[in-house]
């Protein structure tokens, strides 16, 4: 398998495809349309499937009685304006790939399409993973869920960054991506008119002091050695400036690389709400539930067989050595069931234009990364259960 001849052959055909599904992403398990695009794609190629319920799709290549191991891509778009301008931009409005998740599907759609040419030589079972909903991390457990990772032993991913240089690969083991956590917290307190506070509970102060305490959590309660991030995303409070506001809600997410410190940052979280909130004679309702997914992990095994895999494919400036990312990834909870392993492929274009980060709604990548996403899948199969003369 010449790898880079084979992807040279099909590119426009690749290209063709991400276009035509990002004119139509869909939400988290709504990705109805999407999927049936890639049955169609999939009976093309005389791939057997199973549909994920109730959305997304798992093809199979190979056969079994060696290896399984499985191949993931996450199909969901992001409820997001688009305003990029492109000839294909997103046809639904509030709705786009604004998260490099067309690229994904059509980087293994384009890896499924060269497997399958090479069946012949695989000593295992592929399972192509077309997997729903990672932007609200409940995809992977569906699947896992639904028994598709019952005999599965490595699963590999990759994911798009246009703040990465396209050309730039990274595959690295340790971890690589945080747990994500998300919290509520609503306060209740004493509405009343503005020019009478000493009458009322403002839940607006309460609310402002419970973000500025939160804040000495990781400056000054976790090792600064020990990455972590708390951020207040949304603080709803009021409804007139002459009304000293009776309710407030606050939403926020904790990343860590650990789990014990994810844990103890829950344990300070709750307890700094609550106490600031009785200083100020407010009732604080706290919702946190279990972290969506763990820290990502690399395999160090896995990593290691498909960076030497890239070695012979992409030339040695492109392997990069990157940091790791606080941002989640549901792909982590494949760890429940299998060893992982999780690559970044840069996707910031270098012809002078204006990269803009994932989930901007002028968000988009050069397309040359679809192909070096098909390529690394493609190279942790040669590491894996590929054999050049077949069996």
């Amino acid at each position: 398998m010449d790898i880079n001849r084979e992807i040279e052959q099909i590119q426009t055909e690749i290209k063709a495809l991400r276009q035509q599904f990002h004119r139509y992403p869909e939400l988290a398990c709504e990705e109805y349309k999407t999927t049936e695009m890639i049955i169609e794609e999939l009976e093309k190629l005389q791939i057997p499937y199973k549909r994920i319920d109730p959305t997304g799709v798992v093809g199979f290549i190979g056969e079994k009685g060696g290896k399984v191991i499985a191949l993931r891509a996450d199909i969901d778009g992001l409820p997001v304006q688009e305003e990029t301008g492109l000839s294909y931009t997103s046809e639904i409005s509030g709705q786009m790939h604004a998260c490099g998740h067309d690229g994904h599907i059509t980087g293994l759609l384009g890896a499924a399409k060269i497997l399958k040419k090479y069946e012949k030589n695989l000593t295992g079972l592929v399972k192509l993973i077309f997997q729903p909903a990672e932007e609200n991390a409940v995809g992977a457990n569906i699947v896992i869920e639904q028994g598709y990772l019952d005999d599965v032993e490595e699963v590999f991913g990759v994911h798009i960054f246009s703040d990465i240089p396209v050309g730039q690969i990274s595959i690295e083991p340790g971890p690589r991506m945080a747990s994500t956590d998300k919290f509520m917290i609503k306060l209740y307190g004493k509405s009343g008119h503005a020019a009478k506070p000493h009458l009322c509970a403002d839940t607006t102060v309460a609310a402002a002091a419970i973000v500025m305490n939160l804040q000495t959590i990781v400056s000054r309660r976790i090792d600064p050695l020990d990455d972590a991030v708390l951020t207040i995303g949304r603080l709803q409070s009021g409804t007139a400036y002459n009304v000293i506001s009776g309710e407030a809600v606050l939403e926020g997410t904790v990343r860590t690389f650990s789990v014990e410190t994810e844990q103890y940052i829950k344990e300070l979280l709750i307890r700094i709400v609550r106490e600031t909130a009785t200083m100020y004679g407010i009732e604080a309702i706290i919702d946190y539930p279990d972290s969506a997914h763990p820290p990502l992990v690399n395999d160090v095994d896995i990593a290691k067989r498909v960076f030497e895999e890239a070695k012979q494919v992409f030339p040695q400036e492109a392997l990069q050595s990157l940091p790791k990312l606080m941002l989640g990834e549901d792909f982590a909870n494949y760890q429940k069931k299998a060893k992982v392993a999780f690559a970044f492929v840069g996707g910031g274009k270098c012809d002078g234009s204006t990269n803009y980060l994932n989930h901007h709604s002028h968000f988009d990548f050069d397309e040359e990364a679809m192909s070096n996403a098909t390529k690394m899948h493609l190279l942790y199969i040669k590491s894996t259960i590929y054999k050049e003369n077949g069996r």
